[in-house]
């Protein structure tokens, strides 16, 4: 692992999104540049950097060449994305209190913590491999992961580089010592993993030499590749790709960068998890009527694509859940990212037909070639 200097650097500026302005700022904790936007009310949310959180060469920082090949599969499996929208729900949205991971930046003095690798479903599991990775996590007293079954939650520690994930996160009801001596609540997860060295990482989990396939995702896809974070929205650019989720996925058989899923559909025409959407380079967003909201995830497709991630109940992006944002939500309320009309809070304000994500063209989206596994 690289050794990063000890300089701490704070460069200010000022952005807006929707008419809201706020403190932006790049900061190196300990040397590691990750940029991050603050304000008064918040907590730091990310701005990722490529060689800093995940590898330039990754596919969560590689934009899409112009001439990237379409998959033979392209029209069907983009006609099936419309109609599972249609389907359920009949409209896509933004999973962000529940379903999404908060996302917690710790300093370099953070005190460490046991989180067990134990299912209270089943008392008698365990996995070493797993409890190796998760001895020493930097847990701040204020966290807590995503409601929703998932229970997700990401860790990241920008001045040593290191990163974890966890799935089904919960309180186990006893106390524990962390390393400052200090007693706190001890938590036990069901799945994920750490990432040792987030510059490096090629933006998925590595399939270990056992076989074993850690993080909280169903494709090993890391939470963080493709989560739309609080400070991209303020800033109303994404310069990376975007996760999605869909009802309907390939059973046993996904796609590059996939390591693994979870899709159930025997129809060999199903989508499978890890292909990536995008708008071809030829389509002049600017001539789309969209609400802003959705021109910034438009833009984001068409310049590095949408991957899938996972299934759910609806066709989803991840953004940023708030949780670890401090008291203020950032999302609804005056000033809120998604400003939306009074007597709405949900994420992208659905169902109010004049939703944050009206106009996005679904049906020009093509899917790229990419290598199919099993």
């Amino acid at each position: 692992m690289r050794r990063p200097p000890t300089s701490r650097v704070y460069v200010a500026g000022t952005v807006v999104l929707l008419g809201i302005g706020i403190c932006a700022g790049t900061v190196a904790d300990s040397g590691r540049a990750s940029r991050q936007a603050v304000d008064a009310k918040n907590r730091p949310s990310l701005i990722m950097i490529p060689g800093h959180e995940f590898a330039a060469a990754s596919y969560v920082h590689a934009r899409l060449a112009p001439d990237a090949p379409r998959d033979t599969h392209s029209d069907r499996w983009v006609a099936a994305l419309q109609e599972q929208i249609k389907t359920h729900y009949g409209i896509a949205s933004v999973n962000i209190n529940r379903y999404s991971p908060p996302l917690y930046i710790v300093s370099h003095d953070q005190a460490t913590v046991r989180v067990r690798a134990e299912r209270a479903a089943t008392p008698d599991w365990r996995f070493e491999r797993l409890q190796q990775q998760w001895d020493g996590v930097p847990l701040p007293s204020e966290f807590r992961p995503s409601s929703g079954s998932d229970a997700e939650a990401i860790i990241y520690q920008p001045s040593t580089g290191r990163y974890w994930e966890f799935w089904g996160m919960e309180r186990t009801g006893r106390k524990t010592a962390n390393s400052s001596g200090g007693s706190v609540d001890e938590w036990r997860a069901s799945w994920g993993g750490r990432i040792d060295d987030l510059a490096a990482s090629p933006g998925y989990f590595r399939t270990t030499s056992e076989g074993y396939k850690f993080g909280a995702t169903a494709t090993g896809l890391a939470l963080l590749g493709g989560l739309i974070t609080i400070a991209e929205q303020r800033r109303g650019e994404i310069n990376h790709a975007i996760h999605i989720a869909v009802p309907q996925a390939r059973r046993s058989i996904w796609s590059y960068p996939a390591q693994r899923t979870d899709g159930e559909d025997n129809d060999p025409e199903a989508i499978p998890e890890g292909t990536t959407f995008r708008i071809p380079s030829a389509v002049n967003l600017d001539e789309i009527d969209m609400d802003p909201y959705a021109a910034m995830l438009a833009r984001a497709a068409q310049r590095y694509g949408m991957v899938v991630r996972d299934t759910a109940g609806a066709v989803v992006f991840y953004a940023e859940n708030p949780l670890s944002s401090g008291r203020t939500d950032p999302y609804f309320g005056s000033g809120g990212i998604l400003q939306c009309p009074d007597g709405y809070a949900e994420a992208a304000c659905y169902p109010d037909g004049n939703n944050r994500l009206r106009g996005f063209p679904w049906q020009l989206l093509e899917a790229v070639e990419a290598k199919q596994e099993h």
